[in-house]
């Protein structure tokens, strides 16, 4: 557990009750208590698991019957190359449907297909990470040490620059001023 509680969530697992088991898991590995059947099968209960629905004596046994003894490292990377398969999916399915929207404007669609993609990056970089590779650097540009050109700034400067309005008493005599617009009284009947 150790070597995979830092990077494996109880999302990444297909099923629910395959999520809420690792989350026991981690929870007797943070109070450092033993891990196996037993305690496993307190700590569901204990949780209201099996009360709940969320998991039943049969899927409990399955589960456990199905992991045999091996590596938590191997089995939790097994676990994070399918949660990317699947969260690639569903984003992919997400920006498929938004580009089909032809209401939405490029822009918007640009900016909504960049945050059905947050996900995916998050879970590739948590792979990474259980990988042993570096998290990949942002590909956003970085300002120039140096700046923006004179130039730019100047123009910039320009566009910016704050007119100077006029006085209110200056104010032709034919513009009614925001006072007189609003009625006196307002009759209730």
């Amino acid at each position: 557990m150790e070597r995979v509680v830092g990077w494996l969530r109880p999302g990444d697992f297909a099923g629910p009750a395959h999520g809420q088991l690792y989350r026991c898991l981690g929870a007797l590995h943070h109070r450092g208590e033993p891990i196996d059947r037993v305690t496993l099968l307190w700590e569901a209960q204990r949780r209201g698991l099996l009360a709940d629905g969320t998991l039943s004596g049969d899927q409990y046994t399955a589960i456990c019957d199905s992991v045999g003894p091996g590596s938590a490292e191997w089995l939790g990377e097994s676990v994070m190359r399918s949660s990317v398969t699947r969260t690639a999916a569903t984003s992919a399915h997400i920006i498929q449907a938004l580009a089909e929207n032809e209401a939405l404007a490029p822009g918007r669609l640009i900016s909504h297909a960049l945050h059905a993609l947050g996900p995916l990056d998050e879970v590739r970089a948590r792979w990474q990470a259980a990988d042993g590779r570096p998290a990949p650097k942002p590909t956003a540009p970085t300002p120039s040490p140096a700046g923006p050109p004179p130039a730019r700034v100047h123009a910039a400067l320009t566009r910016s620059t704050p007119r100077p309005s006029t006085p209110s008493r200056a104010r032709p005599p034919s513009a009614p001023s925001l006072a007189a617009m609003r009625p006196l009284s307002r009759r209730h009947g």
